[in-house]
């Protein structure tokens, strides 16, 4: 229920602030945030109210009694980074419901964003103790296993010379600040800095030459093309009356108005706001498009002559930038002559397929992606999991390039006997279509629902089994980022697949391409994640922690009434271990659920080494797993090769149909984003 502000005067605002990034600083020191309350009819704020407010703890701000809330980040050497000031309406702005829990971001000044989460309750006191009312938006976080766990992925911010580009939705007809051309499409179309509000399409941000800083006459960007091209021609910009509709060159967005809506340059006839003019760097008479192709020109020229093999290691390298181009998916998909083809009495023809190749038997799982069906492909007796994703939420949630990066690792299911495999991708103008091979034995999630906890000897089965499939992608420099009950199905014969690669993410070397944005299930999330610090393949070994922890106890072992207490369980607090655990079994959750990721077990410093080398596995024969000669302990029931009664009845008695989608979204698309992705898997297809 959505509340008035003037309603809200009797409750609190609970706000926890998560972390801050896109901060400048030229000094390697911790980030710390101070906040101070301006009580109603008291002095303004001053210095001395400022009170240190540690990351990931909450501060209740009490609506009757406060009337400003000032946010400070410092570092012990610098007094002050970034600053923002709120009203008490603007934190009811931020909470739209009462009894809900929102994660935000909010700029700062003068560059800068912090994480935060933000909920507004009732006061216990003033309603005479009457409990506290959680609305669909909370979930009580219980012993069982009760509910699917979504994941969640936060924002995805893209920086680029010091601009923190953010997909962004634009209301009224924008133009690229680059190339000058219309930003067109259904949902978000193109990019935004979060600090200067400069736009410019996704293909034009990493080309953009302005930096971004307060003010661009004094940054780095000018002061480069100064030095280095004798480039330093400030604009002459007086105040114009524009005839004809006319776009900001910065902003991109329309100059308002009938007289004097904006500047004009005299000489380059660049046209800004007003508000605008202190962000555009000394650019006039400049043409950045060709600019900068002739500046990666020269980089291609410097490059020196290589052998063969060099040459065909860069080439592969440098197509690893582009998500849909065919070198990268040849790079991608490769695999060595000792590849095992996955056993099977059938191949399909190796041709490309589409829609009207399958027919839809079942639904098996659907959310806001899309659905996933069971399919038979007509005129074979043979049956696969058809993921159907919504291109428009795809364009909507800015998740081009994951969808990409899926299938990306799919295709590498042909090499580990432990990933689902991919048969083939298709597209339609509407959907994009995953051909997968059909498990029905269930997930684990399906399973324990039915049992509760599973015995030692099948957990152990299923974890060893799932580290090496982790194994085989972090030794590829992937993190899966969503190890959860979900995603470990079973086949026929028992043994586990990785299902949903979506959240993967690619090329985790070294410390220089460690990621450190917001993404997994909550219940699963590594302390590292929460805090906002850059992270590795060590929260993939955290979330096995909490899954084999599932899989023993039947429970999960950090608990909260919302997602704020829940994440504060995780970095602060220790789990409640069951008596009836083993040593080893305690002793291996206590080393996977460490806090400090370097030592955590499965990374390289932990003191216990390898962790196929614990005693928790030391009846398990690698080699034999790796073979699948290991009998599994279990083997669920199934009757038929398109048997479904491993998945939840709530969906298999759904009708398996496809949403249309509205012809006026479809023409609004721009379908080369999607360029590259139908694909059909030579190791499977033959």
């Amino acid at each position: 229920m959505t509340f008035h502000r003037s309603l809200r005067n009797r409750g609190f605002y609970r706000i926890r602030p998560l972390l801050a990034y896109g901060i400048q600083s030229d000094r390697d020191e911790e980030l710390q945030c101070f906040i101070s309350l301006k009580e109603s009819g008291s002095q303004p704020i001053i210095k001395d109210d400022l009170k240190h407010q540690p990351w990931s703890t909450a501060l209740d701000v009490y609506s009757d009694k406060v009337e400003k809330l000032h946010i400070e980040i410092t570092q012990k050497s610098r007094p002050l980074l970034a600053s923002r000031t709120l009203t008490v309406d603007d934190l009811s702005n931020l909470c739209p419901e009462d009894d809900c829990l929102y994660t935000k971001e909010l700029n700062l000044n003068p560059k800068g964003i912090l994480r935060f989460t933000i909920g507004y309750f009732e006061d216990e006191n003033a309603f005479q103790n009457s409990s506290r009312r959680f609305s669909h938006h909370f979930r009580t976080l219980e012993s069982g296993f009760h509910h699917r766990r979504g994941a969640v992925k936060l924002q995805n911010v893209h920086e680029a010379k010091g601009h923190a580009f953010v997909a962004k939705f634009f209301r009224q007809p924008t133009f690229c600040a680059f190339c000058k051309e219309f930003l067109w499409g259904f949902g978000k179309q193109g990019y935004q800095c979060l600090a200067c509000q400069v736009a410019v399409h996704k293909k034009c941000h990493e080309k953009f030459l302005g930096k971004c800083t307060g003010s661009t006459l004094k940054s780095q960007a000018t002061q480069y093309l100064r030095e280095r091209f004798k480039i330093d021609v400030p604009h002459r910009f007086q105040v114009h009356t524009f005839k004809s509709p006319t776009f900001c060159n910065h902003c991109g967005s329309l100059l308002y108005g009938f007289r004097k809506q904006g500047l004009k340059c005299t000489q380059c006839n660049v046209t800004c706001h007003q508000k605008c003019e202190k962000l555009m760097p000394n650019l006039c008479g400049v043409n950045q498009k060709l600019l900068s192709e002739v500046l990666e020109t020269v980089k291609k020229d410097k490059l020196p002559d290589r052998d063969d093999k060099n040459s065909t290691r860069t080439q592969s390298n440098s197509s690893i930038k582009s998500s849909f181009s065919t070198s990268t998916r040849t790079s991608c998909l490769s695999t060595s002559s000792s590849d095992e083809s996955p056993k099977g009495p059938k191949k399909l023809r190796f041709k490309k397929y589409d829609i009207d190749d399958f027919m839809f038997l079942k639904l098996l799982g659907k959310g806001s992606f899309g659905k996933v069906l069971l399919a038979e492909l007509k005129g074979h007796d043979m049956y696969f999991a058809i993921k159907c994703l919504k291109k428009d939420v795809v364009l909507e949630d800015d998740d081009v390039e994951s969808t990409m990066i899926e299938r990306r690792v799919l295709a590498l299911g042909t090499q580990h006997p432990y990933m689902c495999k991919l048969y083939c991708t298709f597209q339609t103008k509407s959907y994009l279509f995953f051909v997968m091979e059909y498990l029905n034995g269930g997930d684990l999630m399906f399973h324990i629902q039915q049992e509760r906890q599973f015995d030692m000897k099948r957990a152990m089965f299923y974890a060893a089994e799932i580290v090496s499939a982790l194994k085989f992608l972090h030794k590829r420099g992937i993190v899966y980022r969503d190890v959860k009950l979900d995603n470990v199905v079973l086949d026929k014969d028992g043994h586990i697949r990785l299902v949903d690669f979506g959240m993967c993410q690619c090329r985790v070397y070294n410390e220089e391409t460690m990621p450190s944005n917001f993404c997994g299930t909550p219940t699963y999330i590594a302390p590292e994640i929460i805090l906002g610090q850059t992270y590795n393949q060590s929260v993939d070994w955290w979330s096995l922690g909490v899954l084999l922890f599932e899989m023993l106890a039947g429970r999960s072992p950090f608990i909260g009434t919302d997602e704020d207490e829940l994440y504060w369980s995780i970095c602060h607090e220790e789990p409640a271990y069951p008596h009836f655990l083993s040593k080893d079994a305690k002793n291996i959750l206590e080393n996977l659920l460490i806090k400090s990721p370097v030592k955590r077990l499965g990374m390289p410093a932990n003191p216990t080494g390898d962790i196929k080398d614990h005693p928790f596995f030391s009846t398990i024969l690698w080699d034999k797993l790796e073979r699948k000669e290991i009998p599994p302990p279990f083997k669920p029931t199934v009757s038929s090769e398109y048997d479904t009664r491993n998945f939840d009845s709530y969906y298999t008695t759904d009708s398996p149909s496809l949403s249309p989608v509205d012809d006026q979204i479809l023409a609004s698309m721009d379908q080369e984003q999607f360029q590259g992705f139908s694909y059909t898997n030579p190791h499977i297809t033959g």
